[in-house]
Formats: structure tokens, sequence, C-alpha cells
């Protein structure tokens, strides 16, 4: 299966244009919502701001809009996306405001709204590299802090591990019955665990943090097969290429998305034996 850009999909340019839109839309509807003095800042992050190489890097309706919006103060959360009025509410005006900014899109992008508050309370968060976040308002995102690399792989390791516990005890029960069209719905619960996968294994396999969680999936691909995985380089491509053909088909083509889905639990299944293999040697360390 080709990895090139081609006639075969939608324009990347025009896609990264719908992208920003929805982006945009959201960041508009949220100031308009929730008075300034309560937001410290809304940024949009991830893979739609790194470069698209090839259809690895986005793939429409599937791929997140990463939307993450920092409060002054917590009590703000609840008091303006704690009901599901309020959350329905914000959603229609999303809705509306991107198709306004957009009238015949080639897709709607999947925006996903993060609180950065909530985030910031993990004792394993680590702030994305600054060259993939953008500031939609406000003040700059929270630095991050490469400083101990080791700790971090070690945190990478074990989400690997949780992500394996996910694919044995979890998945085979939810994508039994979701044939036909419901696949994106497996496919979906799966993207945000296959995806840092390719990042979090180059990462303990010696990459440096910063480069690691810069790439695109297209370089994650290439490093992969570089550092002799490359079968989870196959099956990390396949993930993505599998689920463009799901999406192109309109979630007709159900051979493609179960393609997909086993793809990715091999992406999930080698990403776990490579975090027992890390951790079993860096056991007597720290």
């Amino acid at each position: 299966m080709t990895t090139s850009w081609s006639s075969h999909y939608h324009d990347p340019q025009a896609l990264k244009t719908e992208a920003f839109c929805m982006a945009e839309a959201f960041t508009e509807v949220l100031l308009e919502e929730i008075p300034d003095s309560e937001i410290l800042g809304i940024y949009c992050k991830g893979s739609v701001l790194k470069e698209w190489d090839s259809p690895l890097d986005y793939v429409p309706e599937l791929s997140d809009v990463d939307i993450h919006i920092l409060f002054s103060d917590d009590s703000s959360i609840e008091k303006h996306l704690g009901s599901v009025d309020q959350a329905v509410h914000i959603q229609s005006r999303v809705e509306e405001r991107y198709f306004s900014k957009v009238p015949e899109p080639l897709h709607v992008p999947r925006p996903q709204l993060l609180i950065l508050n909530r985030l910031l309370l993990n004792e394993g968060y680590v702030p994305s590299p600054r060259s993939t976040v953008s500031v939609l308002h406000g003040k700059e995102a929270p630095a991050p802090d490469y400083g101990n690399p080791d700790r971090i792989r070690s945190t990478d390791a074990r989400r690997l591990l949780e992500e394996e516990e996910f694919l044995k005890k979890r998945l085979p029960g939810h994508a039994v019955d979701r044939p036909a069209i419901y696949i994106w719905q497996t496919l979906r619960l799966m993207s945000w665990r296959v995806s840092p996968t390719g990042p979090r294994v180059l990462h303990i396999l010696g990459l440096p943090t910063e480069e690691a969680w810069s790439i695109n999936r297209t370089e994650a691909v290439s490093l992969l097969r570089k550092m002799g995985e490359k079968t989870l380089a196959q099956d990390y491509a396949d993930y993505y290429l599998h689920a463009w053909e799901y999406y192109l088909s309109g979630y007709t083509d159900s051979d493609a998305g179960r393609a997909s889905i086993v793809a990715g639990a091999k992406v999930l299944n080698r990403g776990g034996e490579i975090a027992k293999a890390w951790l079993d040697e860096h056991s007597s360390e720290g």
C-alpha cells in the first residue's frame, strides 16, 4: 500500500485548512461563552500542527484536532462545562460556526477538548514540545521539562503496558459486536492508544524526548524501521492506511476497517513487549 499523497486521497492542504477552521470555531465559541478573565489560554496541539508528509499523518474523522483550555481557576470548569445543557449548547454552536466557515467541507474534523488544569494534576503528564503547540488565545502553554528523560521513559513504558492490557482484556469484547459502520467505534477507541505508541517506543529505544514527541507518523515509521522494528513500523502504517480506505469507502469497506483493527492490535501488542523489556532492563535503577 502506498504511503504517498496522491489523487486517491483528499488534498492534504484542504484537509489541514478545514482542521484549523474547526480549531478556530471552537476557540471563538469558547471565548463567547466563557468570560475572558476566566481563561488563561486555549491551545491547539498534536498532529494537526505537524507536517503531513504522507497519509499516515492525518486520517479524516479519525485523527483528533486537539484543543486544550486552561482556566484561571478550577472552579470555572464546573461553572461553564459542568452540565449536559452547557456541553450540548457549545457543541451546537461549534458545529454551526464550523459550517459557516466551510459550507461544503471535504470532512468534518473531529475535535477533542481537554481541560489542561486536570492534565497538569496528573503526575505522569508531560507537556508537548512547544513546536507542536499553537496558542489560539492567551498566554504561552506550560513549558515541558525534559530534564529527566528516563523518568519519562518509565512513564511511557508503563503506559504501553496499560494499552497492552486494554488489548487483551477489553478490545475483543468491544470489537466482536460492532460490524459495518460500527467498526468506526472500535477504531476510535484504539486511535488515541495506537497513535502515541510510535513516539513512546522510539523514546524508550533511545530517541531524545523532544524529538520523539515532535516528529510526525511518517518519520516515526521511518525511524522504527531504522531501529530494527520493521514489523512494528509496517503495522503502525497499516493501521492508518487501512483506516483511510475505510473512510474513503464511506465506511462501507468493512474488510479495510477490520484490517485496521488487526494492525492496531499488533502495534499495541509489540509496544507492550518492548515496554516489558525496557522495564526489566532498568528495574534495578531508581
